[in-house]
Protein backbone atom coordinates (compact mmCIF):
# COMPACT_ATOMS: atom_id res chain seq x y z
CA UNK A 1 0.00 0.00 0.00
CA UNK A 2 1.35 3.42 -0.93
CA UNK A 3 2.70 5.42 1.96
CA UNK A 4 3.16 2.40 4.21
CA UNK A 5 6.56 1.07 5.24
CA UNK A 6 6.19 -2.66 6.04
CA UNK A 7 9.29 -2.58 8.26
CA UNK A 8 7.51 -0.14 10.60
CA UNK A 9 4.16 -1.89 10.63
CA UNK A 10 3.48 -3.34 14.09
CA UNK A 11 1.10 -6.31 14.22
CA UNK A 12 -1.08 -7.16 17.20
CA UNK A 13 0.83 -8.83 19.99
CA UNK A 14 0.06 -12.47 20.66
CA UNK A 15 -0.86 -11.75 24.27
CA UNK A 16 -3.24 -8.87 23.41
CA UNK A 17 -6.42 -10.57 24.66
CA UNK A 18 -4.86 -12.10 27.79
CA UNK A 19 -3.18 -8.88 28.83
CA UNK A 20 -6.34 -6.92 28.13
CA UNK A 21 -8.40 -9.13 30.44
CA UNK A 22 -5.88 -8.72 33.23
CA UNK A 23 -5.76 -4.94 32.78
CA UNK A 24 -9.55 -4.72 32.81
CA UNK A 25 -9.73 -6.55 36.13
CA UNK A 26 -7.38 -3.99 37.66
CA UNK A 27 -9.33 -1.10 36.12
CA UNK A 28 -12.59 -2.31 37.68
CA UNK A 29 -11.04 -2.58 41.14
CA UNK A 30 -9.36 0.82 40.75
CA UNK A 31 -11.04 3.05 38.10
CA UNK A 32 -7.95 5.29 38.12
CA UNK A 33 -6.22 2.52 36.16
CA UNK A 34 -8.23 3.05 32.96
CA UNK A 35 -5.57 5.40 31.52
CA UNK A 36 -2.98 2.65 32.12
CA UNK A 37 -5.26 0.21 30.31
CA UNK A 38 -5.44 2.54 27.30
CA UNK A 39 -1.65 2.95 27.20
CA UNK A 40 -1.00 -0.79 27.28
CA UNK A 41 -3.66 -1.44 24.64
CA UNK A 42 -1.89 1.04 22.37
CA UNK A 43 1.38 -0.85 22.70
CA UNK A 44 -0.23 -4.27 22.28
CA UNK A 45 -2.14 -3.21 19.15
CA UNK A 46 0.73 -1.48 17.35
CA UNK A 47 -1.01 1.89 17.57
CA UNK A 48 0.15 5.46 18.05
CA UNK A 49 -2.41 6.37 20.69
CA UNK A 50 -5.96 5.90 21.99
CA UNK A 51 -8.96 8.00 22.92
CA UNK A 52 -11.80 6.66 25.06
CA UNK A 53 -15.02 8.65 24.80
CA UNK A 54 -18.77 8.56 24.41
CA UNK A 55 -19.78 8.41 20.78
CA UNK A 56 -22.90 10.60 21.10
CA UNK A 57 -20.80 13.62 22.19
CA UNK A 58 -23.67 15.13 24.20
CA UNK A 59 -21.33 15.25 27.14
CA UNK A 60 -17.64 15.00 26.60
CA UNK A 61 -16.32 12.57 29.16
CA UNK A 62 -13.11 11.23 27.71
CA UNK A 63 -9.56 10.18 28.36
CA UNK A 64 -6.64 9.88 26.00
CA UNK A 65 -3.10 8.56 26.05
CA UNK A 66 -0.26 11.06 26.40
CA UNK A 67 0.67 10.61 22.73
CA UNK A 68 -2.71 12.04 21.69
CA UNK A 69 -2.94 14.87 24.22
CA UNK A 70 -2.37 17.64 21.67
CA UNK A 71 -4.61 16.10 19.04
CA UNK A 72 -7.38 15.50 21.59
CA UNK A 73 -7.18 19.06 22.85
CA UNK A 74 -7.51 20.38 19.32
CA UNK A 75 -10.33 17.93 18.58
CA UNK A 76 -12.46 19.42 21.35
CA UNK A 77 -11.27 23.03 21.38
CA UNK A 78 -11.87 23.52 17.65
CA UNK A 79 -15.21 21.71 17.64
CA UNK A 80 -14.25 18.71 15.50
CA UNK A 81 -16.25 16.50 17.87
CA UNK A 82 -19.48 18.19 16.73
CA UNK A 83 -19.12 16.89 13.18
CA UNK A 84 -16.74 13.98 13.46
CA UNK A 85 -16.54 12.19 10.12
CA UNK A 86 -15.98 8.92 11.96
CA UNK A 87 -19.46 9.06 13.48
CA UNK A 88 -20.37 7.25 10.28
CA UNK A 89 -18.80 4.21 11.91
CA UNK A 90 -21.38 4.00 14.72
CA UNK A 91 -23.63 1.47 12.93
CA UNK A 92 -20.62 -0.81 12.42
CA UNK A 93 -19.63 -0.54 16.09
CA UNK A 94 -23.17 -1.42 17.14
CA UNK A 95 -23.48 -4.46 14.87
CA UNK A 96 -19.99 -6.00 14.94
CA UNK A 97 -18.23 -4.23 17.78
CA UNK A 98 -15.68 -2.41 15.64
CA UNK A 99 -15.41 0.17 12.86
CA UNK A 100 -12.44 1.23 10.74
CA UNK A 101 -12.00 4.03 8.21
CA UNK A 102 -12.24 1.59 5.31
CA UNK A 103 -15.85 0.79 6.31
CA UNK A 104 -17.24 4.23 5.50
CA UNK A 105 -14.53 6.32 3.80
CA UNK A 106 -13.18 6.16 0.26
CA UNK A 107 -9.54 6.98 -0.61
CA UNK A 108 -10.84 10.08 -2.42
CA UNK A 109 -12.54 11.30 0.77
CA UNK A 110 -9.37 10.72 2.78
CA UNK A 111 -7.48 12.86 0.26
CA UNK A 112 -9.87 15.81 0.41
CA UNK A 113 -11.72 15.88 3.76
CA UNK A 114 -10.37 18.43 6.31
CA UNK A 115 -10.90 15.85 9.06
CA UNK A 116 -8.09 13.75 7.58
CA UNK A 117 -5.98 16.40 5.85
CA UNK A 118 -6.14 19.04 8.60
CA UNK A 119 -6.91 17.56 12.02
CA UNK A 120 -5.25 14.16 11.62
CA UNK A 121 -2.48 15.06 9.17
CA UNK A 122 -1.24 17.85 11.45
CA UNK A 123 -0.34 15.15 14.00
CA UNK A 124 0.81 12.52 11.53
CA UNK A 125 -2.30 10.39 12.11
CA UNK A 126 -4.44 8.62 9.52
CA UNK A 127 -6.05 5.29 10.47
CA UNK A 128 -8.37 4.29 13.28
CA UNK A 129 -10.12 1.27 14.75
CA UNK A 130 -13.08 2.12 16.97
CA UNK A 131 -14.07 -0.61 19.43
CA UNK A 132 -17.66 0.08 20.46
CA UNK A 133 -19.41 -0.95 23.67
CA UNK A 134 -22.60 0.15 25.41
CA UNK A 135 -22.83 1.38 29.00
CA UNK A 136 -26.35 2.00 30.30
CA UNK A 137 -27.69 2.55 26.81
CA UNK A 138 -24.94 4.91 25.67
CA UNK A 139 -22.36 3.86 23.12
CA UNK A 140 -18.72 4.34 24.05
CA UNK A 141 -15.72 3.95 21.78
CA UNK A 142 -12.13 2.99 22.42
CA UNK A 143 -10.61 4.74 19.42
CA UNK A 144 -7.19 3.37 18.49
CA UNK A 145 -5.12 5.58 16.19
CA UNK A 146 -2.32 4.74 13.77
CA UNK A 147 -0.04 6.95 11.72
CA UNK A 148 0.23 6.91 7.94
CA UNK A 149 3.36 4.77 8.16
CA UNK A 150 1.87 2.28 10.61
CA UNK A 151 -0.89 1.56 8.13
CA UNK A 152 -4.56 0.59 8.50
CA UNK A 153 -6.00 -2.11 10.74
CA UNK A 154 -6.26 -5.19 8.54
CA UNK A 155 -9.22 -7.59 8.50
CA UNK A 156 -7.57 -10.21 10.71
CA UNK A 157 -6.63 -7.49 13.24
CA UNK A 158 -10.17 -6.14 13.23
CA UNK A 159 -11.55 -9.57 14.12
CA UNK A 160 -9.29 -9.84 17.15
CA UNK A 161 -9.93 -6.29 18.29
CA UNK A 162 -13.70 -6.85 18.02
CA UNK A 163 -13.44 -9.57 20.70
CA UNK A 164 -12.47 -6.85 23.17
CA UNK A 165 -15.88 -5.16 22.84
CA UNK A 166 -17.88 -7.41 25.23
CA UNK A 167 -14.98 -7.34 27.70
CA UNK A 168 -15.02 -3.54 27.68
CA UNK A 169 -18.78 -3.48 28.12
CA UNK A 170 -18.77 -5.65 31.24
CA UNK A 171 -15.80 -3.84 32.77
CA UNK A 172 -17.24 -0.39 32.09
CA UNK A 173 -20.57 -1.33 33.68
CA UNK A 174 -18.83 -2.64 36.80
CA UNK A 175 -16.61 0.44 36.90
CA UNK A 176 -19.63 2.73 36.74
CA UNK A 177 -21.09 0.91 39.74
CA UNK A 178 -17.85 1.40 41.67
CA UNK A 179 -17.81 5.08 40.74
CA UNK A 180 -21.43 5.59 41.78
CA UNK A 181 -20.66 4.05 45.16
CA UNK A 182 -17.68 6.40 45.46
CA UNK A 183 -19.90 9.43 44.72
CA UNK A 184 -22.43 8.30 47.31
CA UNK A 185 -19.64 7.95 49.85
CA UNK A 186 -18.34 11.42 48.99
CA UNK A 187 -21.63 13.17 49.69
CA UNK A 188 -22.08 11.16 52.88
CA UNK A 189 -18.60 12.11 54.04
CA UNK A 190 -19.67 15.74 53.93
CA UNK A 191 -22.87 14.83 55.73
CA UNK A 192 -20.75 13.65 58.67
CA UNK A 193 -19.16 17.11 58.94
CA UNK A 194 -22.47 18.92 58.40
CA UNK A 195 -21.53 20.29 55.00
CA UNK A 196 -24.27 20.41 52.34
CA UNK A 197 -22.97 18.78 49.15
CA UNK A 198 -24.35 18.04 45.68
CA UNK A 199 -22.68 16.45 42.65
CA UNK A 200 -23.52 17.51 39.09
CA UNK A 201 -22.98 15.50 35.92
CA UNK A 202 -21.43 16.84 32.70
CA UNK A 203 -24.74 18.34 31.63
CA UNK A 204 -25.31 20.20 34.88
CA UNK A 205 -27.87 17.75 36.27
CA UNK A 206 -27.91 16.62 39.87
CA UNK A 207 -26.48 13.13 40.42
CA UNK A 208 -26.16 12.86 44.20
CA UNK A 209 -26.72 15.04 47.23
CA UNK A 210 -26.78 14.57 50.97
CA UNK A 211 -29.49 15.32 53.52
CA UNK A 212 -27.76 18.54 54.57
CA UNK A 213 -28.12 19.84 51.02
CA UNK A 214 -31.71 18.67 50.82
CA UNK A 215 -32.48 20.72 53.93
CA UNK A 216 -31.51 23.90 52.04
CA UNK A 217 -33.99 23.31 49.23
CA UNK A 218 -37.19 25.30 49.29
CA UNK A 219 -38.68 28.45 47.80
CA UNK A 220 -35.33 30.18 47.27
CA UNK A 221 -33.32 27.21 45.99
CA UNK A 222 -34.86 24.19 44.30
CA UNK A 223 -34.21 21.23 42.00
CA UNK A 224 -36.36 21.42 38.89
CA UNK A 225 -36.08 18.64 36.34
CA UNK A 226 -32.81 17.60 37.90
CA UNK A 227 -31.32 21.09 37.57
CA UNK A 228 -30.57 23.53 40.36
CA UNK A 229 -32.50 26.80 40.10
CA UNK A 230 -32.99 29.81 42.37
CA UNK A 231 -35.77 32.30 42.94
CA UNK A 232 -33.23 35.06 42.33
CA UNK A 233 -32.75 35.59 38.53
CA UNK A 234 -29.03 36.40 38.73
CA UNK A 235 -28.31 33.34 40.88
CA UNK A 236 -30.29 31.19 38.42
CA UNK A 237 -28.23 32.54 35.51
CA UNK A 238 -25.01 31.64 37.28
CA UNK A 239 -26.29 28.16 38.16
CA UNK A 240 -27.24 27.57 34.52
CA UNK A 241 -23.64 28.38 33.55
CA UNK A 242 -22.52 25.26 35.40
CA UNK A 243 -23.96 23.10 32.62
CA UNK A 244 -20.80 23.15 30.52
CA UNK A 245 -20.26 20.16 28.24
CA UNK A 246 -16.47 20.37 28.43
CA UNK A 247 -13.88 22.08 30.59
CA UNK A 248 -13.98 23.67 34.00
CA UNK A 249 -17.01 25.64 35.24
CA UNK A 250 -16.72 29.36 34.44
CA UNK A 251 -17.47 30.47 38.00
CA UNK A 252 -16.10 29.54 41.42
CA UNK A 253 -19.08 30.43 43.62
CA UNK A 254 -22.73 31.44 43.51
CA UNK A 255 -24.56 33.44 46.17
CA UNK A 256 -28.25 32.57 46.47
CA UNK A 257 -30.23 35.23 48.40
CA UNK A 258 -33.04 34.03 50.65
CA UNK A 259 -36.05 36.04 51.77
CA UNK A 260 -36.23 34.90 55.39
CA UNK A 261 -32.75 33.53 56.07
CA UNK A 262 -29.07 34.31 55.42
CA UNK A 263 -27.92 33.70 51.84
CA UNK A 264 -26.54 30.36 50.71
CA UNK A 265 -23.00 30.45 49.30
CA UNK A 266 -22.43 27.63 46.80
CA UNK A 267 -18.77 26.86 46.18
CA UNK A 268 -18.02 25.22 42.81
CA UNK A 269 -15.34 22.51 42.93
CA UNK A 270 -14.42 20.80 39.62
CA UNK A 271 -13.98 17.05 39.99
CA UNK A 272 -10.89 15.80 38.19
CA UNK A 273 -8.86 12.65 37.81
CA UNK A 274 -9.90 9.64 39.91
CA UNK A 275 -12.39 11.76 41.87
CA UNK A 276 -14.44 12.47 38.76
CA UNK A 277 -14.78 8.95 37.44
CA UNK A 278 -15.12 8.22 33.74
CA UNK A 279 -18.35 6.25 33.53
CA UNK A 280 -20.04 7.61 36.65
CA UNK A 281 -20.63 10.92 34.88
CA UNK A 282 -19.62 13.24 37.73
CA UNK A 283 -18.26 16.64 36.77
CA UNK A 284 -18.69 19.19 39.55
CA UNK A 285 -19.05 19.17 43.32
CA UNK A 286 -21.12 21.93 44.92
CA UNK A 287 -20.39 22.67 48.58
CA UNK A 288 -22.71 25.03 50.43
CA UNK A 289 -22.19 27.26 53.40
CA UNK A 290 -24.32 29.80 55.24
CA UNK A 291 -22.68 32.86 56.82
CA UNK A 292 -22.45 32.49 60.57
CA UNK A 293 -22.30 28.70 60.58
CA UNK A 294 -19.24 26.68 61.51
CA UNK A 295 -16.67 26.32 58.74
CA UNK A 296 -14.94 23.08 57.84
CA UNK A 297 -11.11 22.97 57.72
CA UNK A 298 -9.82 23.04 54.15
CA UNK A 299 -7.54 20.08 54.87
CA UNK A 300 -10.60 17.99 55.73
CA UNK A 301 -12.25 18.94 52.44
CA UNK A 302 -9.11 18.13 50.45
CA UNK A 303 -9.00 14.69 52.01
CA UNK A 304 -12.71 14.05 51.41
CA UNK A 305 -12.91 15.32 47.82
CA UNK A 306 -9.56 14.28 46.35
CA UNK A 307 -8.68 11.39 48.66
CA UNK A 308 -5.47 13.07 49.79
CA UNK A 309 -3.73 11.60 52.81
CA UNK A 310 -3.36 13.92 55.84
CA UNK A 311 0.31 14.46 54.89
CA UNK A 312 -0.58 15.25 51.27
CA UNK A 313 -3.32 17.68 52.35
CA UNK A 314 -0.87 19.41 54.69
CA UNK A 315 1.67 19.81 51.89
CA UNK A 316 -0.96 21.03 49.41
CA UNK A 317 -2.07 23.72 51.85
CA UNK A 318 1.52 24.83 52.42
CA UNK A 319 2.26 25.04 48.70
CA UNK A 320 -0.96 26.95 48.08
CA UNK A 321 0.36 29.77 50.28
CA UNK A 322 3.45 30.17 48.10
CA UNK A 323 5.81 28.12 50.24
CA UNK A 324 8.37 26.27 48.14
CA UNK A 325 8.65 22.50 48.13
CA UNK A 326 12.04 22.67 49.88
CA UNK A 327 10.70 25.00 52.58
CA UNK A 328 7.68 22.75 53.12
CA UNK A 329 9.89 19.68 53.46
CA UNK A 330 11.97 21.44 56.11
CA UNK A 331 8.87 22.64 57.97
CA UNK A 332 7.35 19.17 58.12
CA UNK A 333 10.66 17.38 58.78
CA UNK A 334 10.48 15.17 55.71
CA UNK A 335 13.08 14.47 53.05
CA UNK A 336 13.08 16.20 49.68
CA UNK A 337 12.36 12.84 48.03
CA UNK A 338 9.32 12.30 50.26
CA UNK A 339 8.05 15.80 49.47
CA UNK A 340 8.45 15.20 45.74
CA UNK A 341 6.61 11.89 46.04
CA UNK A 342 3.74 13.53 47.93
CA UNK A 343 3.57 16.35 45.38
CA UNK A 344 3.37 13.85 42.54
CA UNK A 345 0.47 12.13 44.30
CA UNK A 346 -1.26 15.49 44.89
CA UNK A 347 -1.00 16.41 41.22
CA UNK A 348 -2.31 13.00 40.14
CA UNK A 349 -5.30 13.13 42.48
CA UNK A 350 -6.31 16.77 41.97
CA UNK A 351 -5.49 17.22 38.31
CA UNK A 352 -3.16 20.13 39.11
CA UNK A 353 0.00 20.44 37.05
CA UNK A 354 1.73 23.35 38.77
CA UNK A 355 1.76 25.18 42.09
CA UNK A 356 -0.48 27.97 40.76
CA UNK A 357 -3.18 25.33 40.12
CA UNK A 358 -3.05 24.37 43.79
CA UNK A 359 -3.44 28.00 44.79
CA UNK A 360 -6.67 28.27 42.76
CA UNK A 361 -7.92 24.90 43.96
CA UNK A 362 -7.41 25.62 47.64
CA UNK A 363 -8.83 29.14 47.24
CA UNK A 364 -12.06 27.64 45.85
CA UNK A 365 -12.36 25.42 48.94
CA UNK A 366 -11.24 27.78 51.68
CA UNK A 367 -14.41 29.82 51.92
Amino acid sequence: MAGVRPDLFARLRDDLETGFREDLEEAVVDPARWPDLAERTVRASGSEGALLLRSDRRSLESLCTASLADASRRYFDEGWHRDDHRLRGIPFMRTRGIAVDQDFTTPEEVARLPFYQDLLASRGLRWFAGIGFAVKGRLWCLSLQRTVEQGPYEAHEQRRLATLSPLLQRAALLTSMVEQARLAGLTQAFELIDRPALILDFEGRALRWNDAFGALLGRDLKLTGGRLTADNPEATRQLEALARPFGRPPISSVVVPRQDAPPIVIHVVPLVGPTRGLFGGASTLLLCSVPGTMTVPTSTILQAVYRLTPAEARLALALSTGTSLAESAARFAITAATARSQLKAIFAKTGATRQSDLVRLVASLAR
